[in-house]
């Protein structure tokens, strides 16, 4: 038996990539498929799994996949650092992303990038369809596309049909030329693995990003400022609550999400106050209302830059007032990664949640919870204990 797990986000289309893997296997006389998902959260974003069993004979185990031939990560920020484990011997891990992974048994493919470029819109399932029907003799390419036909809106066959075609393509070139373990994309033209110039330049890359994560990963340890006046949110902050405060007290700006449900976020967001120049793009597209503006008065040293008028009191340094930034409510964000990707600034990055709460517990101490809120040049309350008496003033 062939077993497929696919791992994805709501929206991504990780279970139609499940069905429509299982009718293109049972298109063949004497060929039998079975494909059903495993949600979690019913949402957009959520992360789920779909599975599809493909075998010669009737398939009678319906348990999920545990481990398998092939694991799909549709959204790479899924890949965890038990992902081997979910993998048969001989098996192989395809990934939608355009880091570089120095591993033969992951083959990533910029999945996001081929699907917007034919689609109009990063919707990955369908390449790595045409993928798994380049690695795996029990599928083959032409009940893919009838699959597609037969199941997709018509409007959508020719587009998905030439998604596939480039996805065997690529794959097929790749396997030929022992590439698999490096990102790769359909526009990247001649394979460059094993070029020593490219080498070099892709671990320069990869050494800048882990460097750009660390400092982000540093920053997760600093306290979150409060929400401002009119947005406090008690029902987070204390243990007891009666139903009529909670009733007027937990619906905030646009009506958003009111019960804390970022309990399967795997990563975050992380802010870095210094480089945020208040455009407030984040705060407009956050979809759950998580991402809040907080007002905060910089020094001449980080403020100079923005242009606010100064003013001085009783003789002491000016100040100048920069533009209204953020901050990222955590009991609400279901770690999307839609702020950092509309930040122009590149002032938030996703940081994996394990490591954040690792960072937040080594700021616990003192001092490195006030090197950390120097660093974000951003002046709130350092502890909860100061945070609730604010509220109380309110």
């Amino acid at each position: 038996m062939i077993e497929v797990l696919w791992h994805g986000r709501g929206g991504q289309g990780a279970f139609t990539a499940a069905r429509l893997l299982g009718a293109a296997a049972s298109l063949i006389d004497g060929r039998h498929a079975l494909a059903f998902p495993s949600f979690g959260p019913e949402r957009r974003g959520a992360p789920m799994r779909a599975f599809t069993k493909l075998a010669d004979e009737p398939i009678g185990d319906r348990s999920a996949v545990a481990r398998a031939d092939y694991v799909v990560y549709l959204d790479d920020t899924l890949l965890g650092d038990e992902w081997a484990d979910e993998l048969k011997p001989g098996g192989l891990v395809l990934v939608n992303s355009v880091l570089a992974f120095h591993d033969p048994r992951i083959l990533a493919i910029d999945a996001d990038g081929m699907s917007a470029a034919v689609l109009g819109r990063p919707i990955p399932n369908t390449v790595f369809l045409g993928a798994i029907s380049a690695l795996c003799e029990h599928v083959r390419a032409e009940d893919v596309k009838e699959a597609i036909r037969q199941y997709m809106p018509p409007k959508l066959h020719a587009k998905n049909i030439a998604l596939v075609d480039a996805a065997r393509e690529l794959v097929e070139r790749l396997s030929c030329d022992g590439a698999f373990g490096s990102a790769c994309s359909e526009a990247d033209g001649a394979p460059h693995a094993g070029a020593a110039d490219s080498e070099r330049s892709e671990s320069a890359a990869a050494e800048s990003v882990d460097r750009t994560i660390d400092r982000f990963v540093a920053l997760a340890g600093a306290p979150q400022p409060p929400r401002p006046d009119g947005c406090a949110i008690p029902t987070l902050r204390c243990d007891e609550l009666q139903p009529e405060k909670y009733a007027r007290s937990t619906c905030y700006e646009a009506g958003f999400l009111v019960a804390k449900n970022a309990g399967w976020r795997n990563v975050r967001p992380v802010v870095d106050r210094v480089a945020c120049t208040g455009c407030l793009e984040c705060y407009m597209h956050c979809p759950d209302g998580t991402i809040y503006k907080v007002d905060a008065d910089f020094d001449d040293a980080v403020g100079a830059s923005t242009g606010a008028d100064a003013t001085e009191v009783d003789g002491a340094k000016p100040k100048r007032r920069r533009p209204a930034l953020v901050a990222v409510d955590y009991d609400f964000c279901k770690g999307c990664g839609v702020c950092a990707k509309v930040c122009r600034f590149e002032a938030i990055a996703m940081v994996s949640e394990r490591e954040a709460l690792a960072s937040e517990r080594t700021a616990d101490a003192p001092t490195a919870v006030e090197g950390s809120a120097a660093t974000a040049g951003i002046a709130f309350a350092s502890n909860a204990s100061e945070q609730a008496k604010g509220a109380d003033a309110r």
